[in-house]
């Protein structure tokens, strides 16, 4: 199950917990929840990121695309986050799903993925080159930061995204088959 958490003032919400307000936002939450984008594997992100992302920059590219003052989510965004999603591809083992993509107020965009309430991961990624990550690992804890990238340069942002590889693969890994150190 997938699960976006949507910033409401200093606390976080689950998706299935928000209320939209305005008619703006109640048209987001119903194409939110009409999705067709089925979940595969690193190996077949391809054409579901970029469907995705056809989506939300066809529904997202004006000022309060979300009802309210949302920024638009700009080509440059789009680009980069095609970018970091084709050089994560190649970095995580094969069977691991492909992120959720979830349009953010700030022009963002969010990658998340969510194996429970408590194993989440979420990458967002905007046209001012620096990315933001959090993750949940269960009882193995918790972590957030922020790194710059360089999109332009293939070597540079495969070496920015090594951390976040190891994140994600830390999320899908199973922890009850880990052996003690």
């Amino acid at each position: 199950m997938s699960i976006a958490i949507l910033a409401r003032g200093a606390h976080f919400v689950r998706h299935d917990e928000y209320q939209p307000v305005s008619d703006g936002s109640r048209e987001i939450s119903r194409m939110w929840a009409n999705r067709n984008f089925p979940r595969v594997s690193a190996s077949e992100w391809a054409p579901v990121i970029e469907a995705a992302l056809v989506g939300i920059k066809n529904e997202c590219n004006r000022v309060g695309w979300d009802g309210d003052e949302a920024l638009p989510i700009s080509d440059r965004t789009i680009d980069v986050v095609a970018q970091v999603t084709e050089c994560l591809f190649t970095l995580l083992p094969r069977g691991t799903p492909a992120p959720d993509l979830v349009p953010e107020q700030d022009g963002e965009i969010c990658m998340i993925w969510s194996i429970s309430a408590d194993r989440v991961f979420s990458l967002s990624v905007g046209a001012h080159g620096k990315m933001n990550f959090a993750g949940q690992f269960g009882t193995e804890g918790a972590l957030h930061a922020w790194q710059p990238i360089d999109p332009k340069n293939r070597a540079s942002l495969e070496e920015s995204l090594q951390d976040v590889a190891r994140y994600v693969g830390r999320l899908h890994s199973n922890p009850a088959v880990r052996r003690a150190a």
